[in-house]
């Protein structure tokens, strides 16, 4: 039993109904400023979304300081579940300011990528980014929408993201299964 717990916190093992299977490779996402989507797609499968909430709000002290926007102004909050092959990969949500994305309630596929309707919609660029990695656990919401143990160990990546003025677009948190997730980059040598 001890092998198997570790090998299924490994990722080599996944649990199916009352089964134990062989788990595939993991996803390896770059880290770049790219979309789900295109790293899926990289890979040969088909990526996809199921929306769990799109609504607004106004926005709080914390949210407002990190967009850059004044206390109250309305955003958007997008929470998706995020499929590789109709299987449930982790959970996204973003939250940004309504008036920089106004139709999106109507004018967007919540199973389609954000920043694919950024950039061919709305003509978004995205500059550049910050982002943070954590590893943690899901909480029990979390882990029933990701359809996982709420032991597995989860990655979790917050981001601002910014325009191409360098003006705060979105923030991002975003939860992926440490058993069927990885993260690659590349390093070059620290300028001097």
């Amino acid at each position: 039993r001890q092998a198997l717990r570790e090998l299924l916190l490994e990722g080599r093992l996944r649990r199916m109904g009352r089964g134990t299977v062989v788990a595939g490779p993991k996803l390896e996402q770059p880290l770049s400023l790219a979309s789900y989507t295109e790293g899926v797609r990289r890979q040969g499968r088909r990526p996809g979304r199921t929306l769990i909430t799109l609504d607004q709000f106004p926005c709080p002290p914390g949210l407002a300081a990190e967009l850059e926007l004044e206390r109250g102004v309305p955003v958007w909050h997008l929470e998706r579940v995020l499929l590789a092959d109709d299987e449930r990969m982790g959970l996204e949500s973003t939250y940004v300011e309504v008036a920089r994305v106004p139709k999106l309630a109507t004018d967007f596929e919540p199973d389609s990528s954000f920043y694919g309707y950024l950039h061919e919609r709305l003509g978004i660029g995205f500059g550049d980014a910050d982002e943070r990695l954590e590893t943690v656990l899901a909480t029990p919401r979390e882990a029933l929408l990701i359809g996982t143990p709420p032991a597995l160990p989860m990655l979790l990546i917050h981001r601002i993201s910014r325009d191409q003025r360098g003006r705060p677009l979105e923030r991002v948190r975003s939860l992926y299964r440490g058993d069927r997730f990885s993260f690659t980059t590349r390093l070059g040598p620290s300028p001097t």
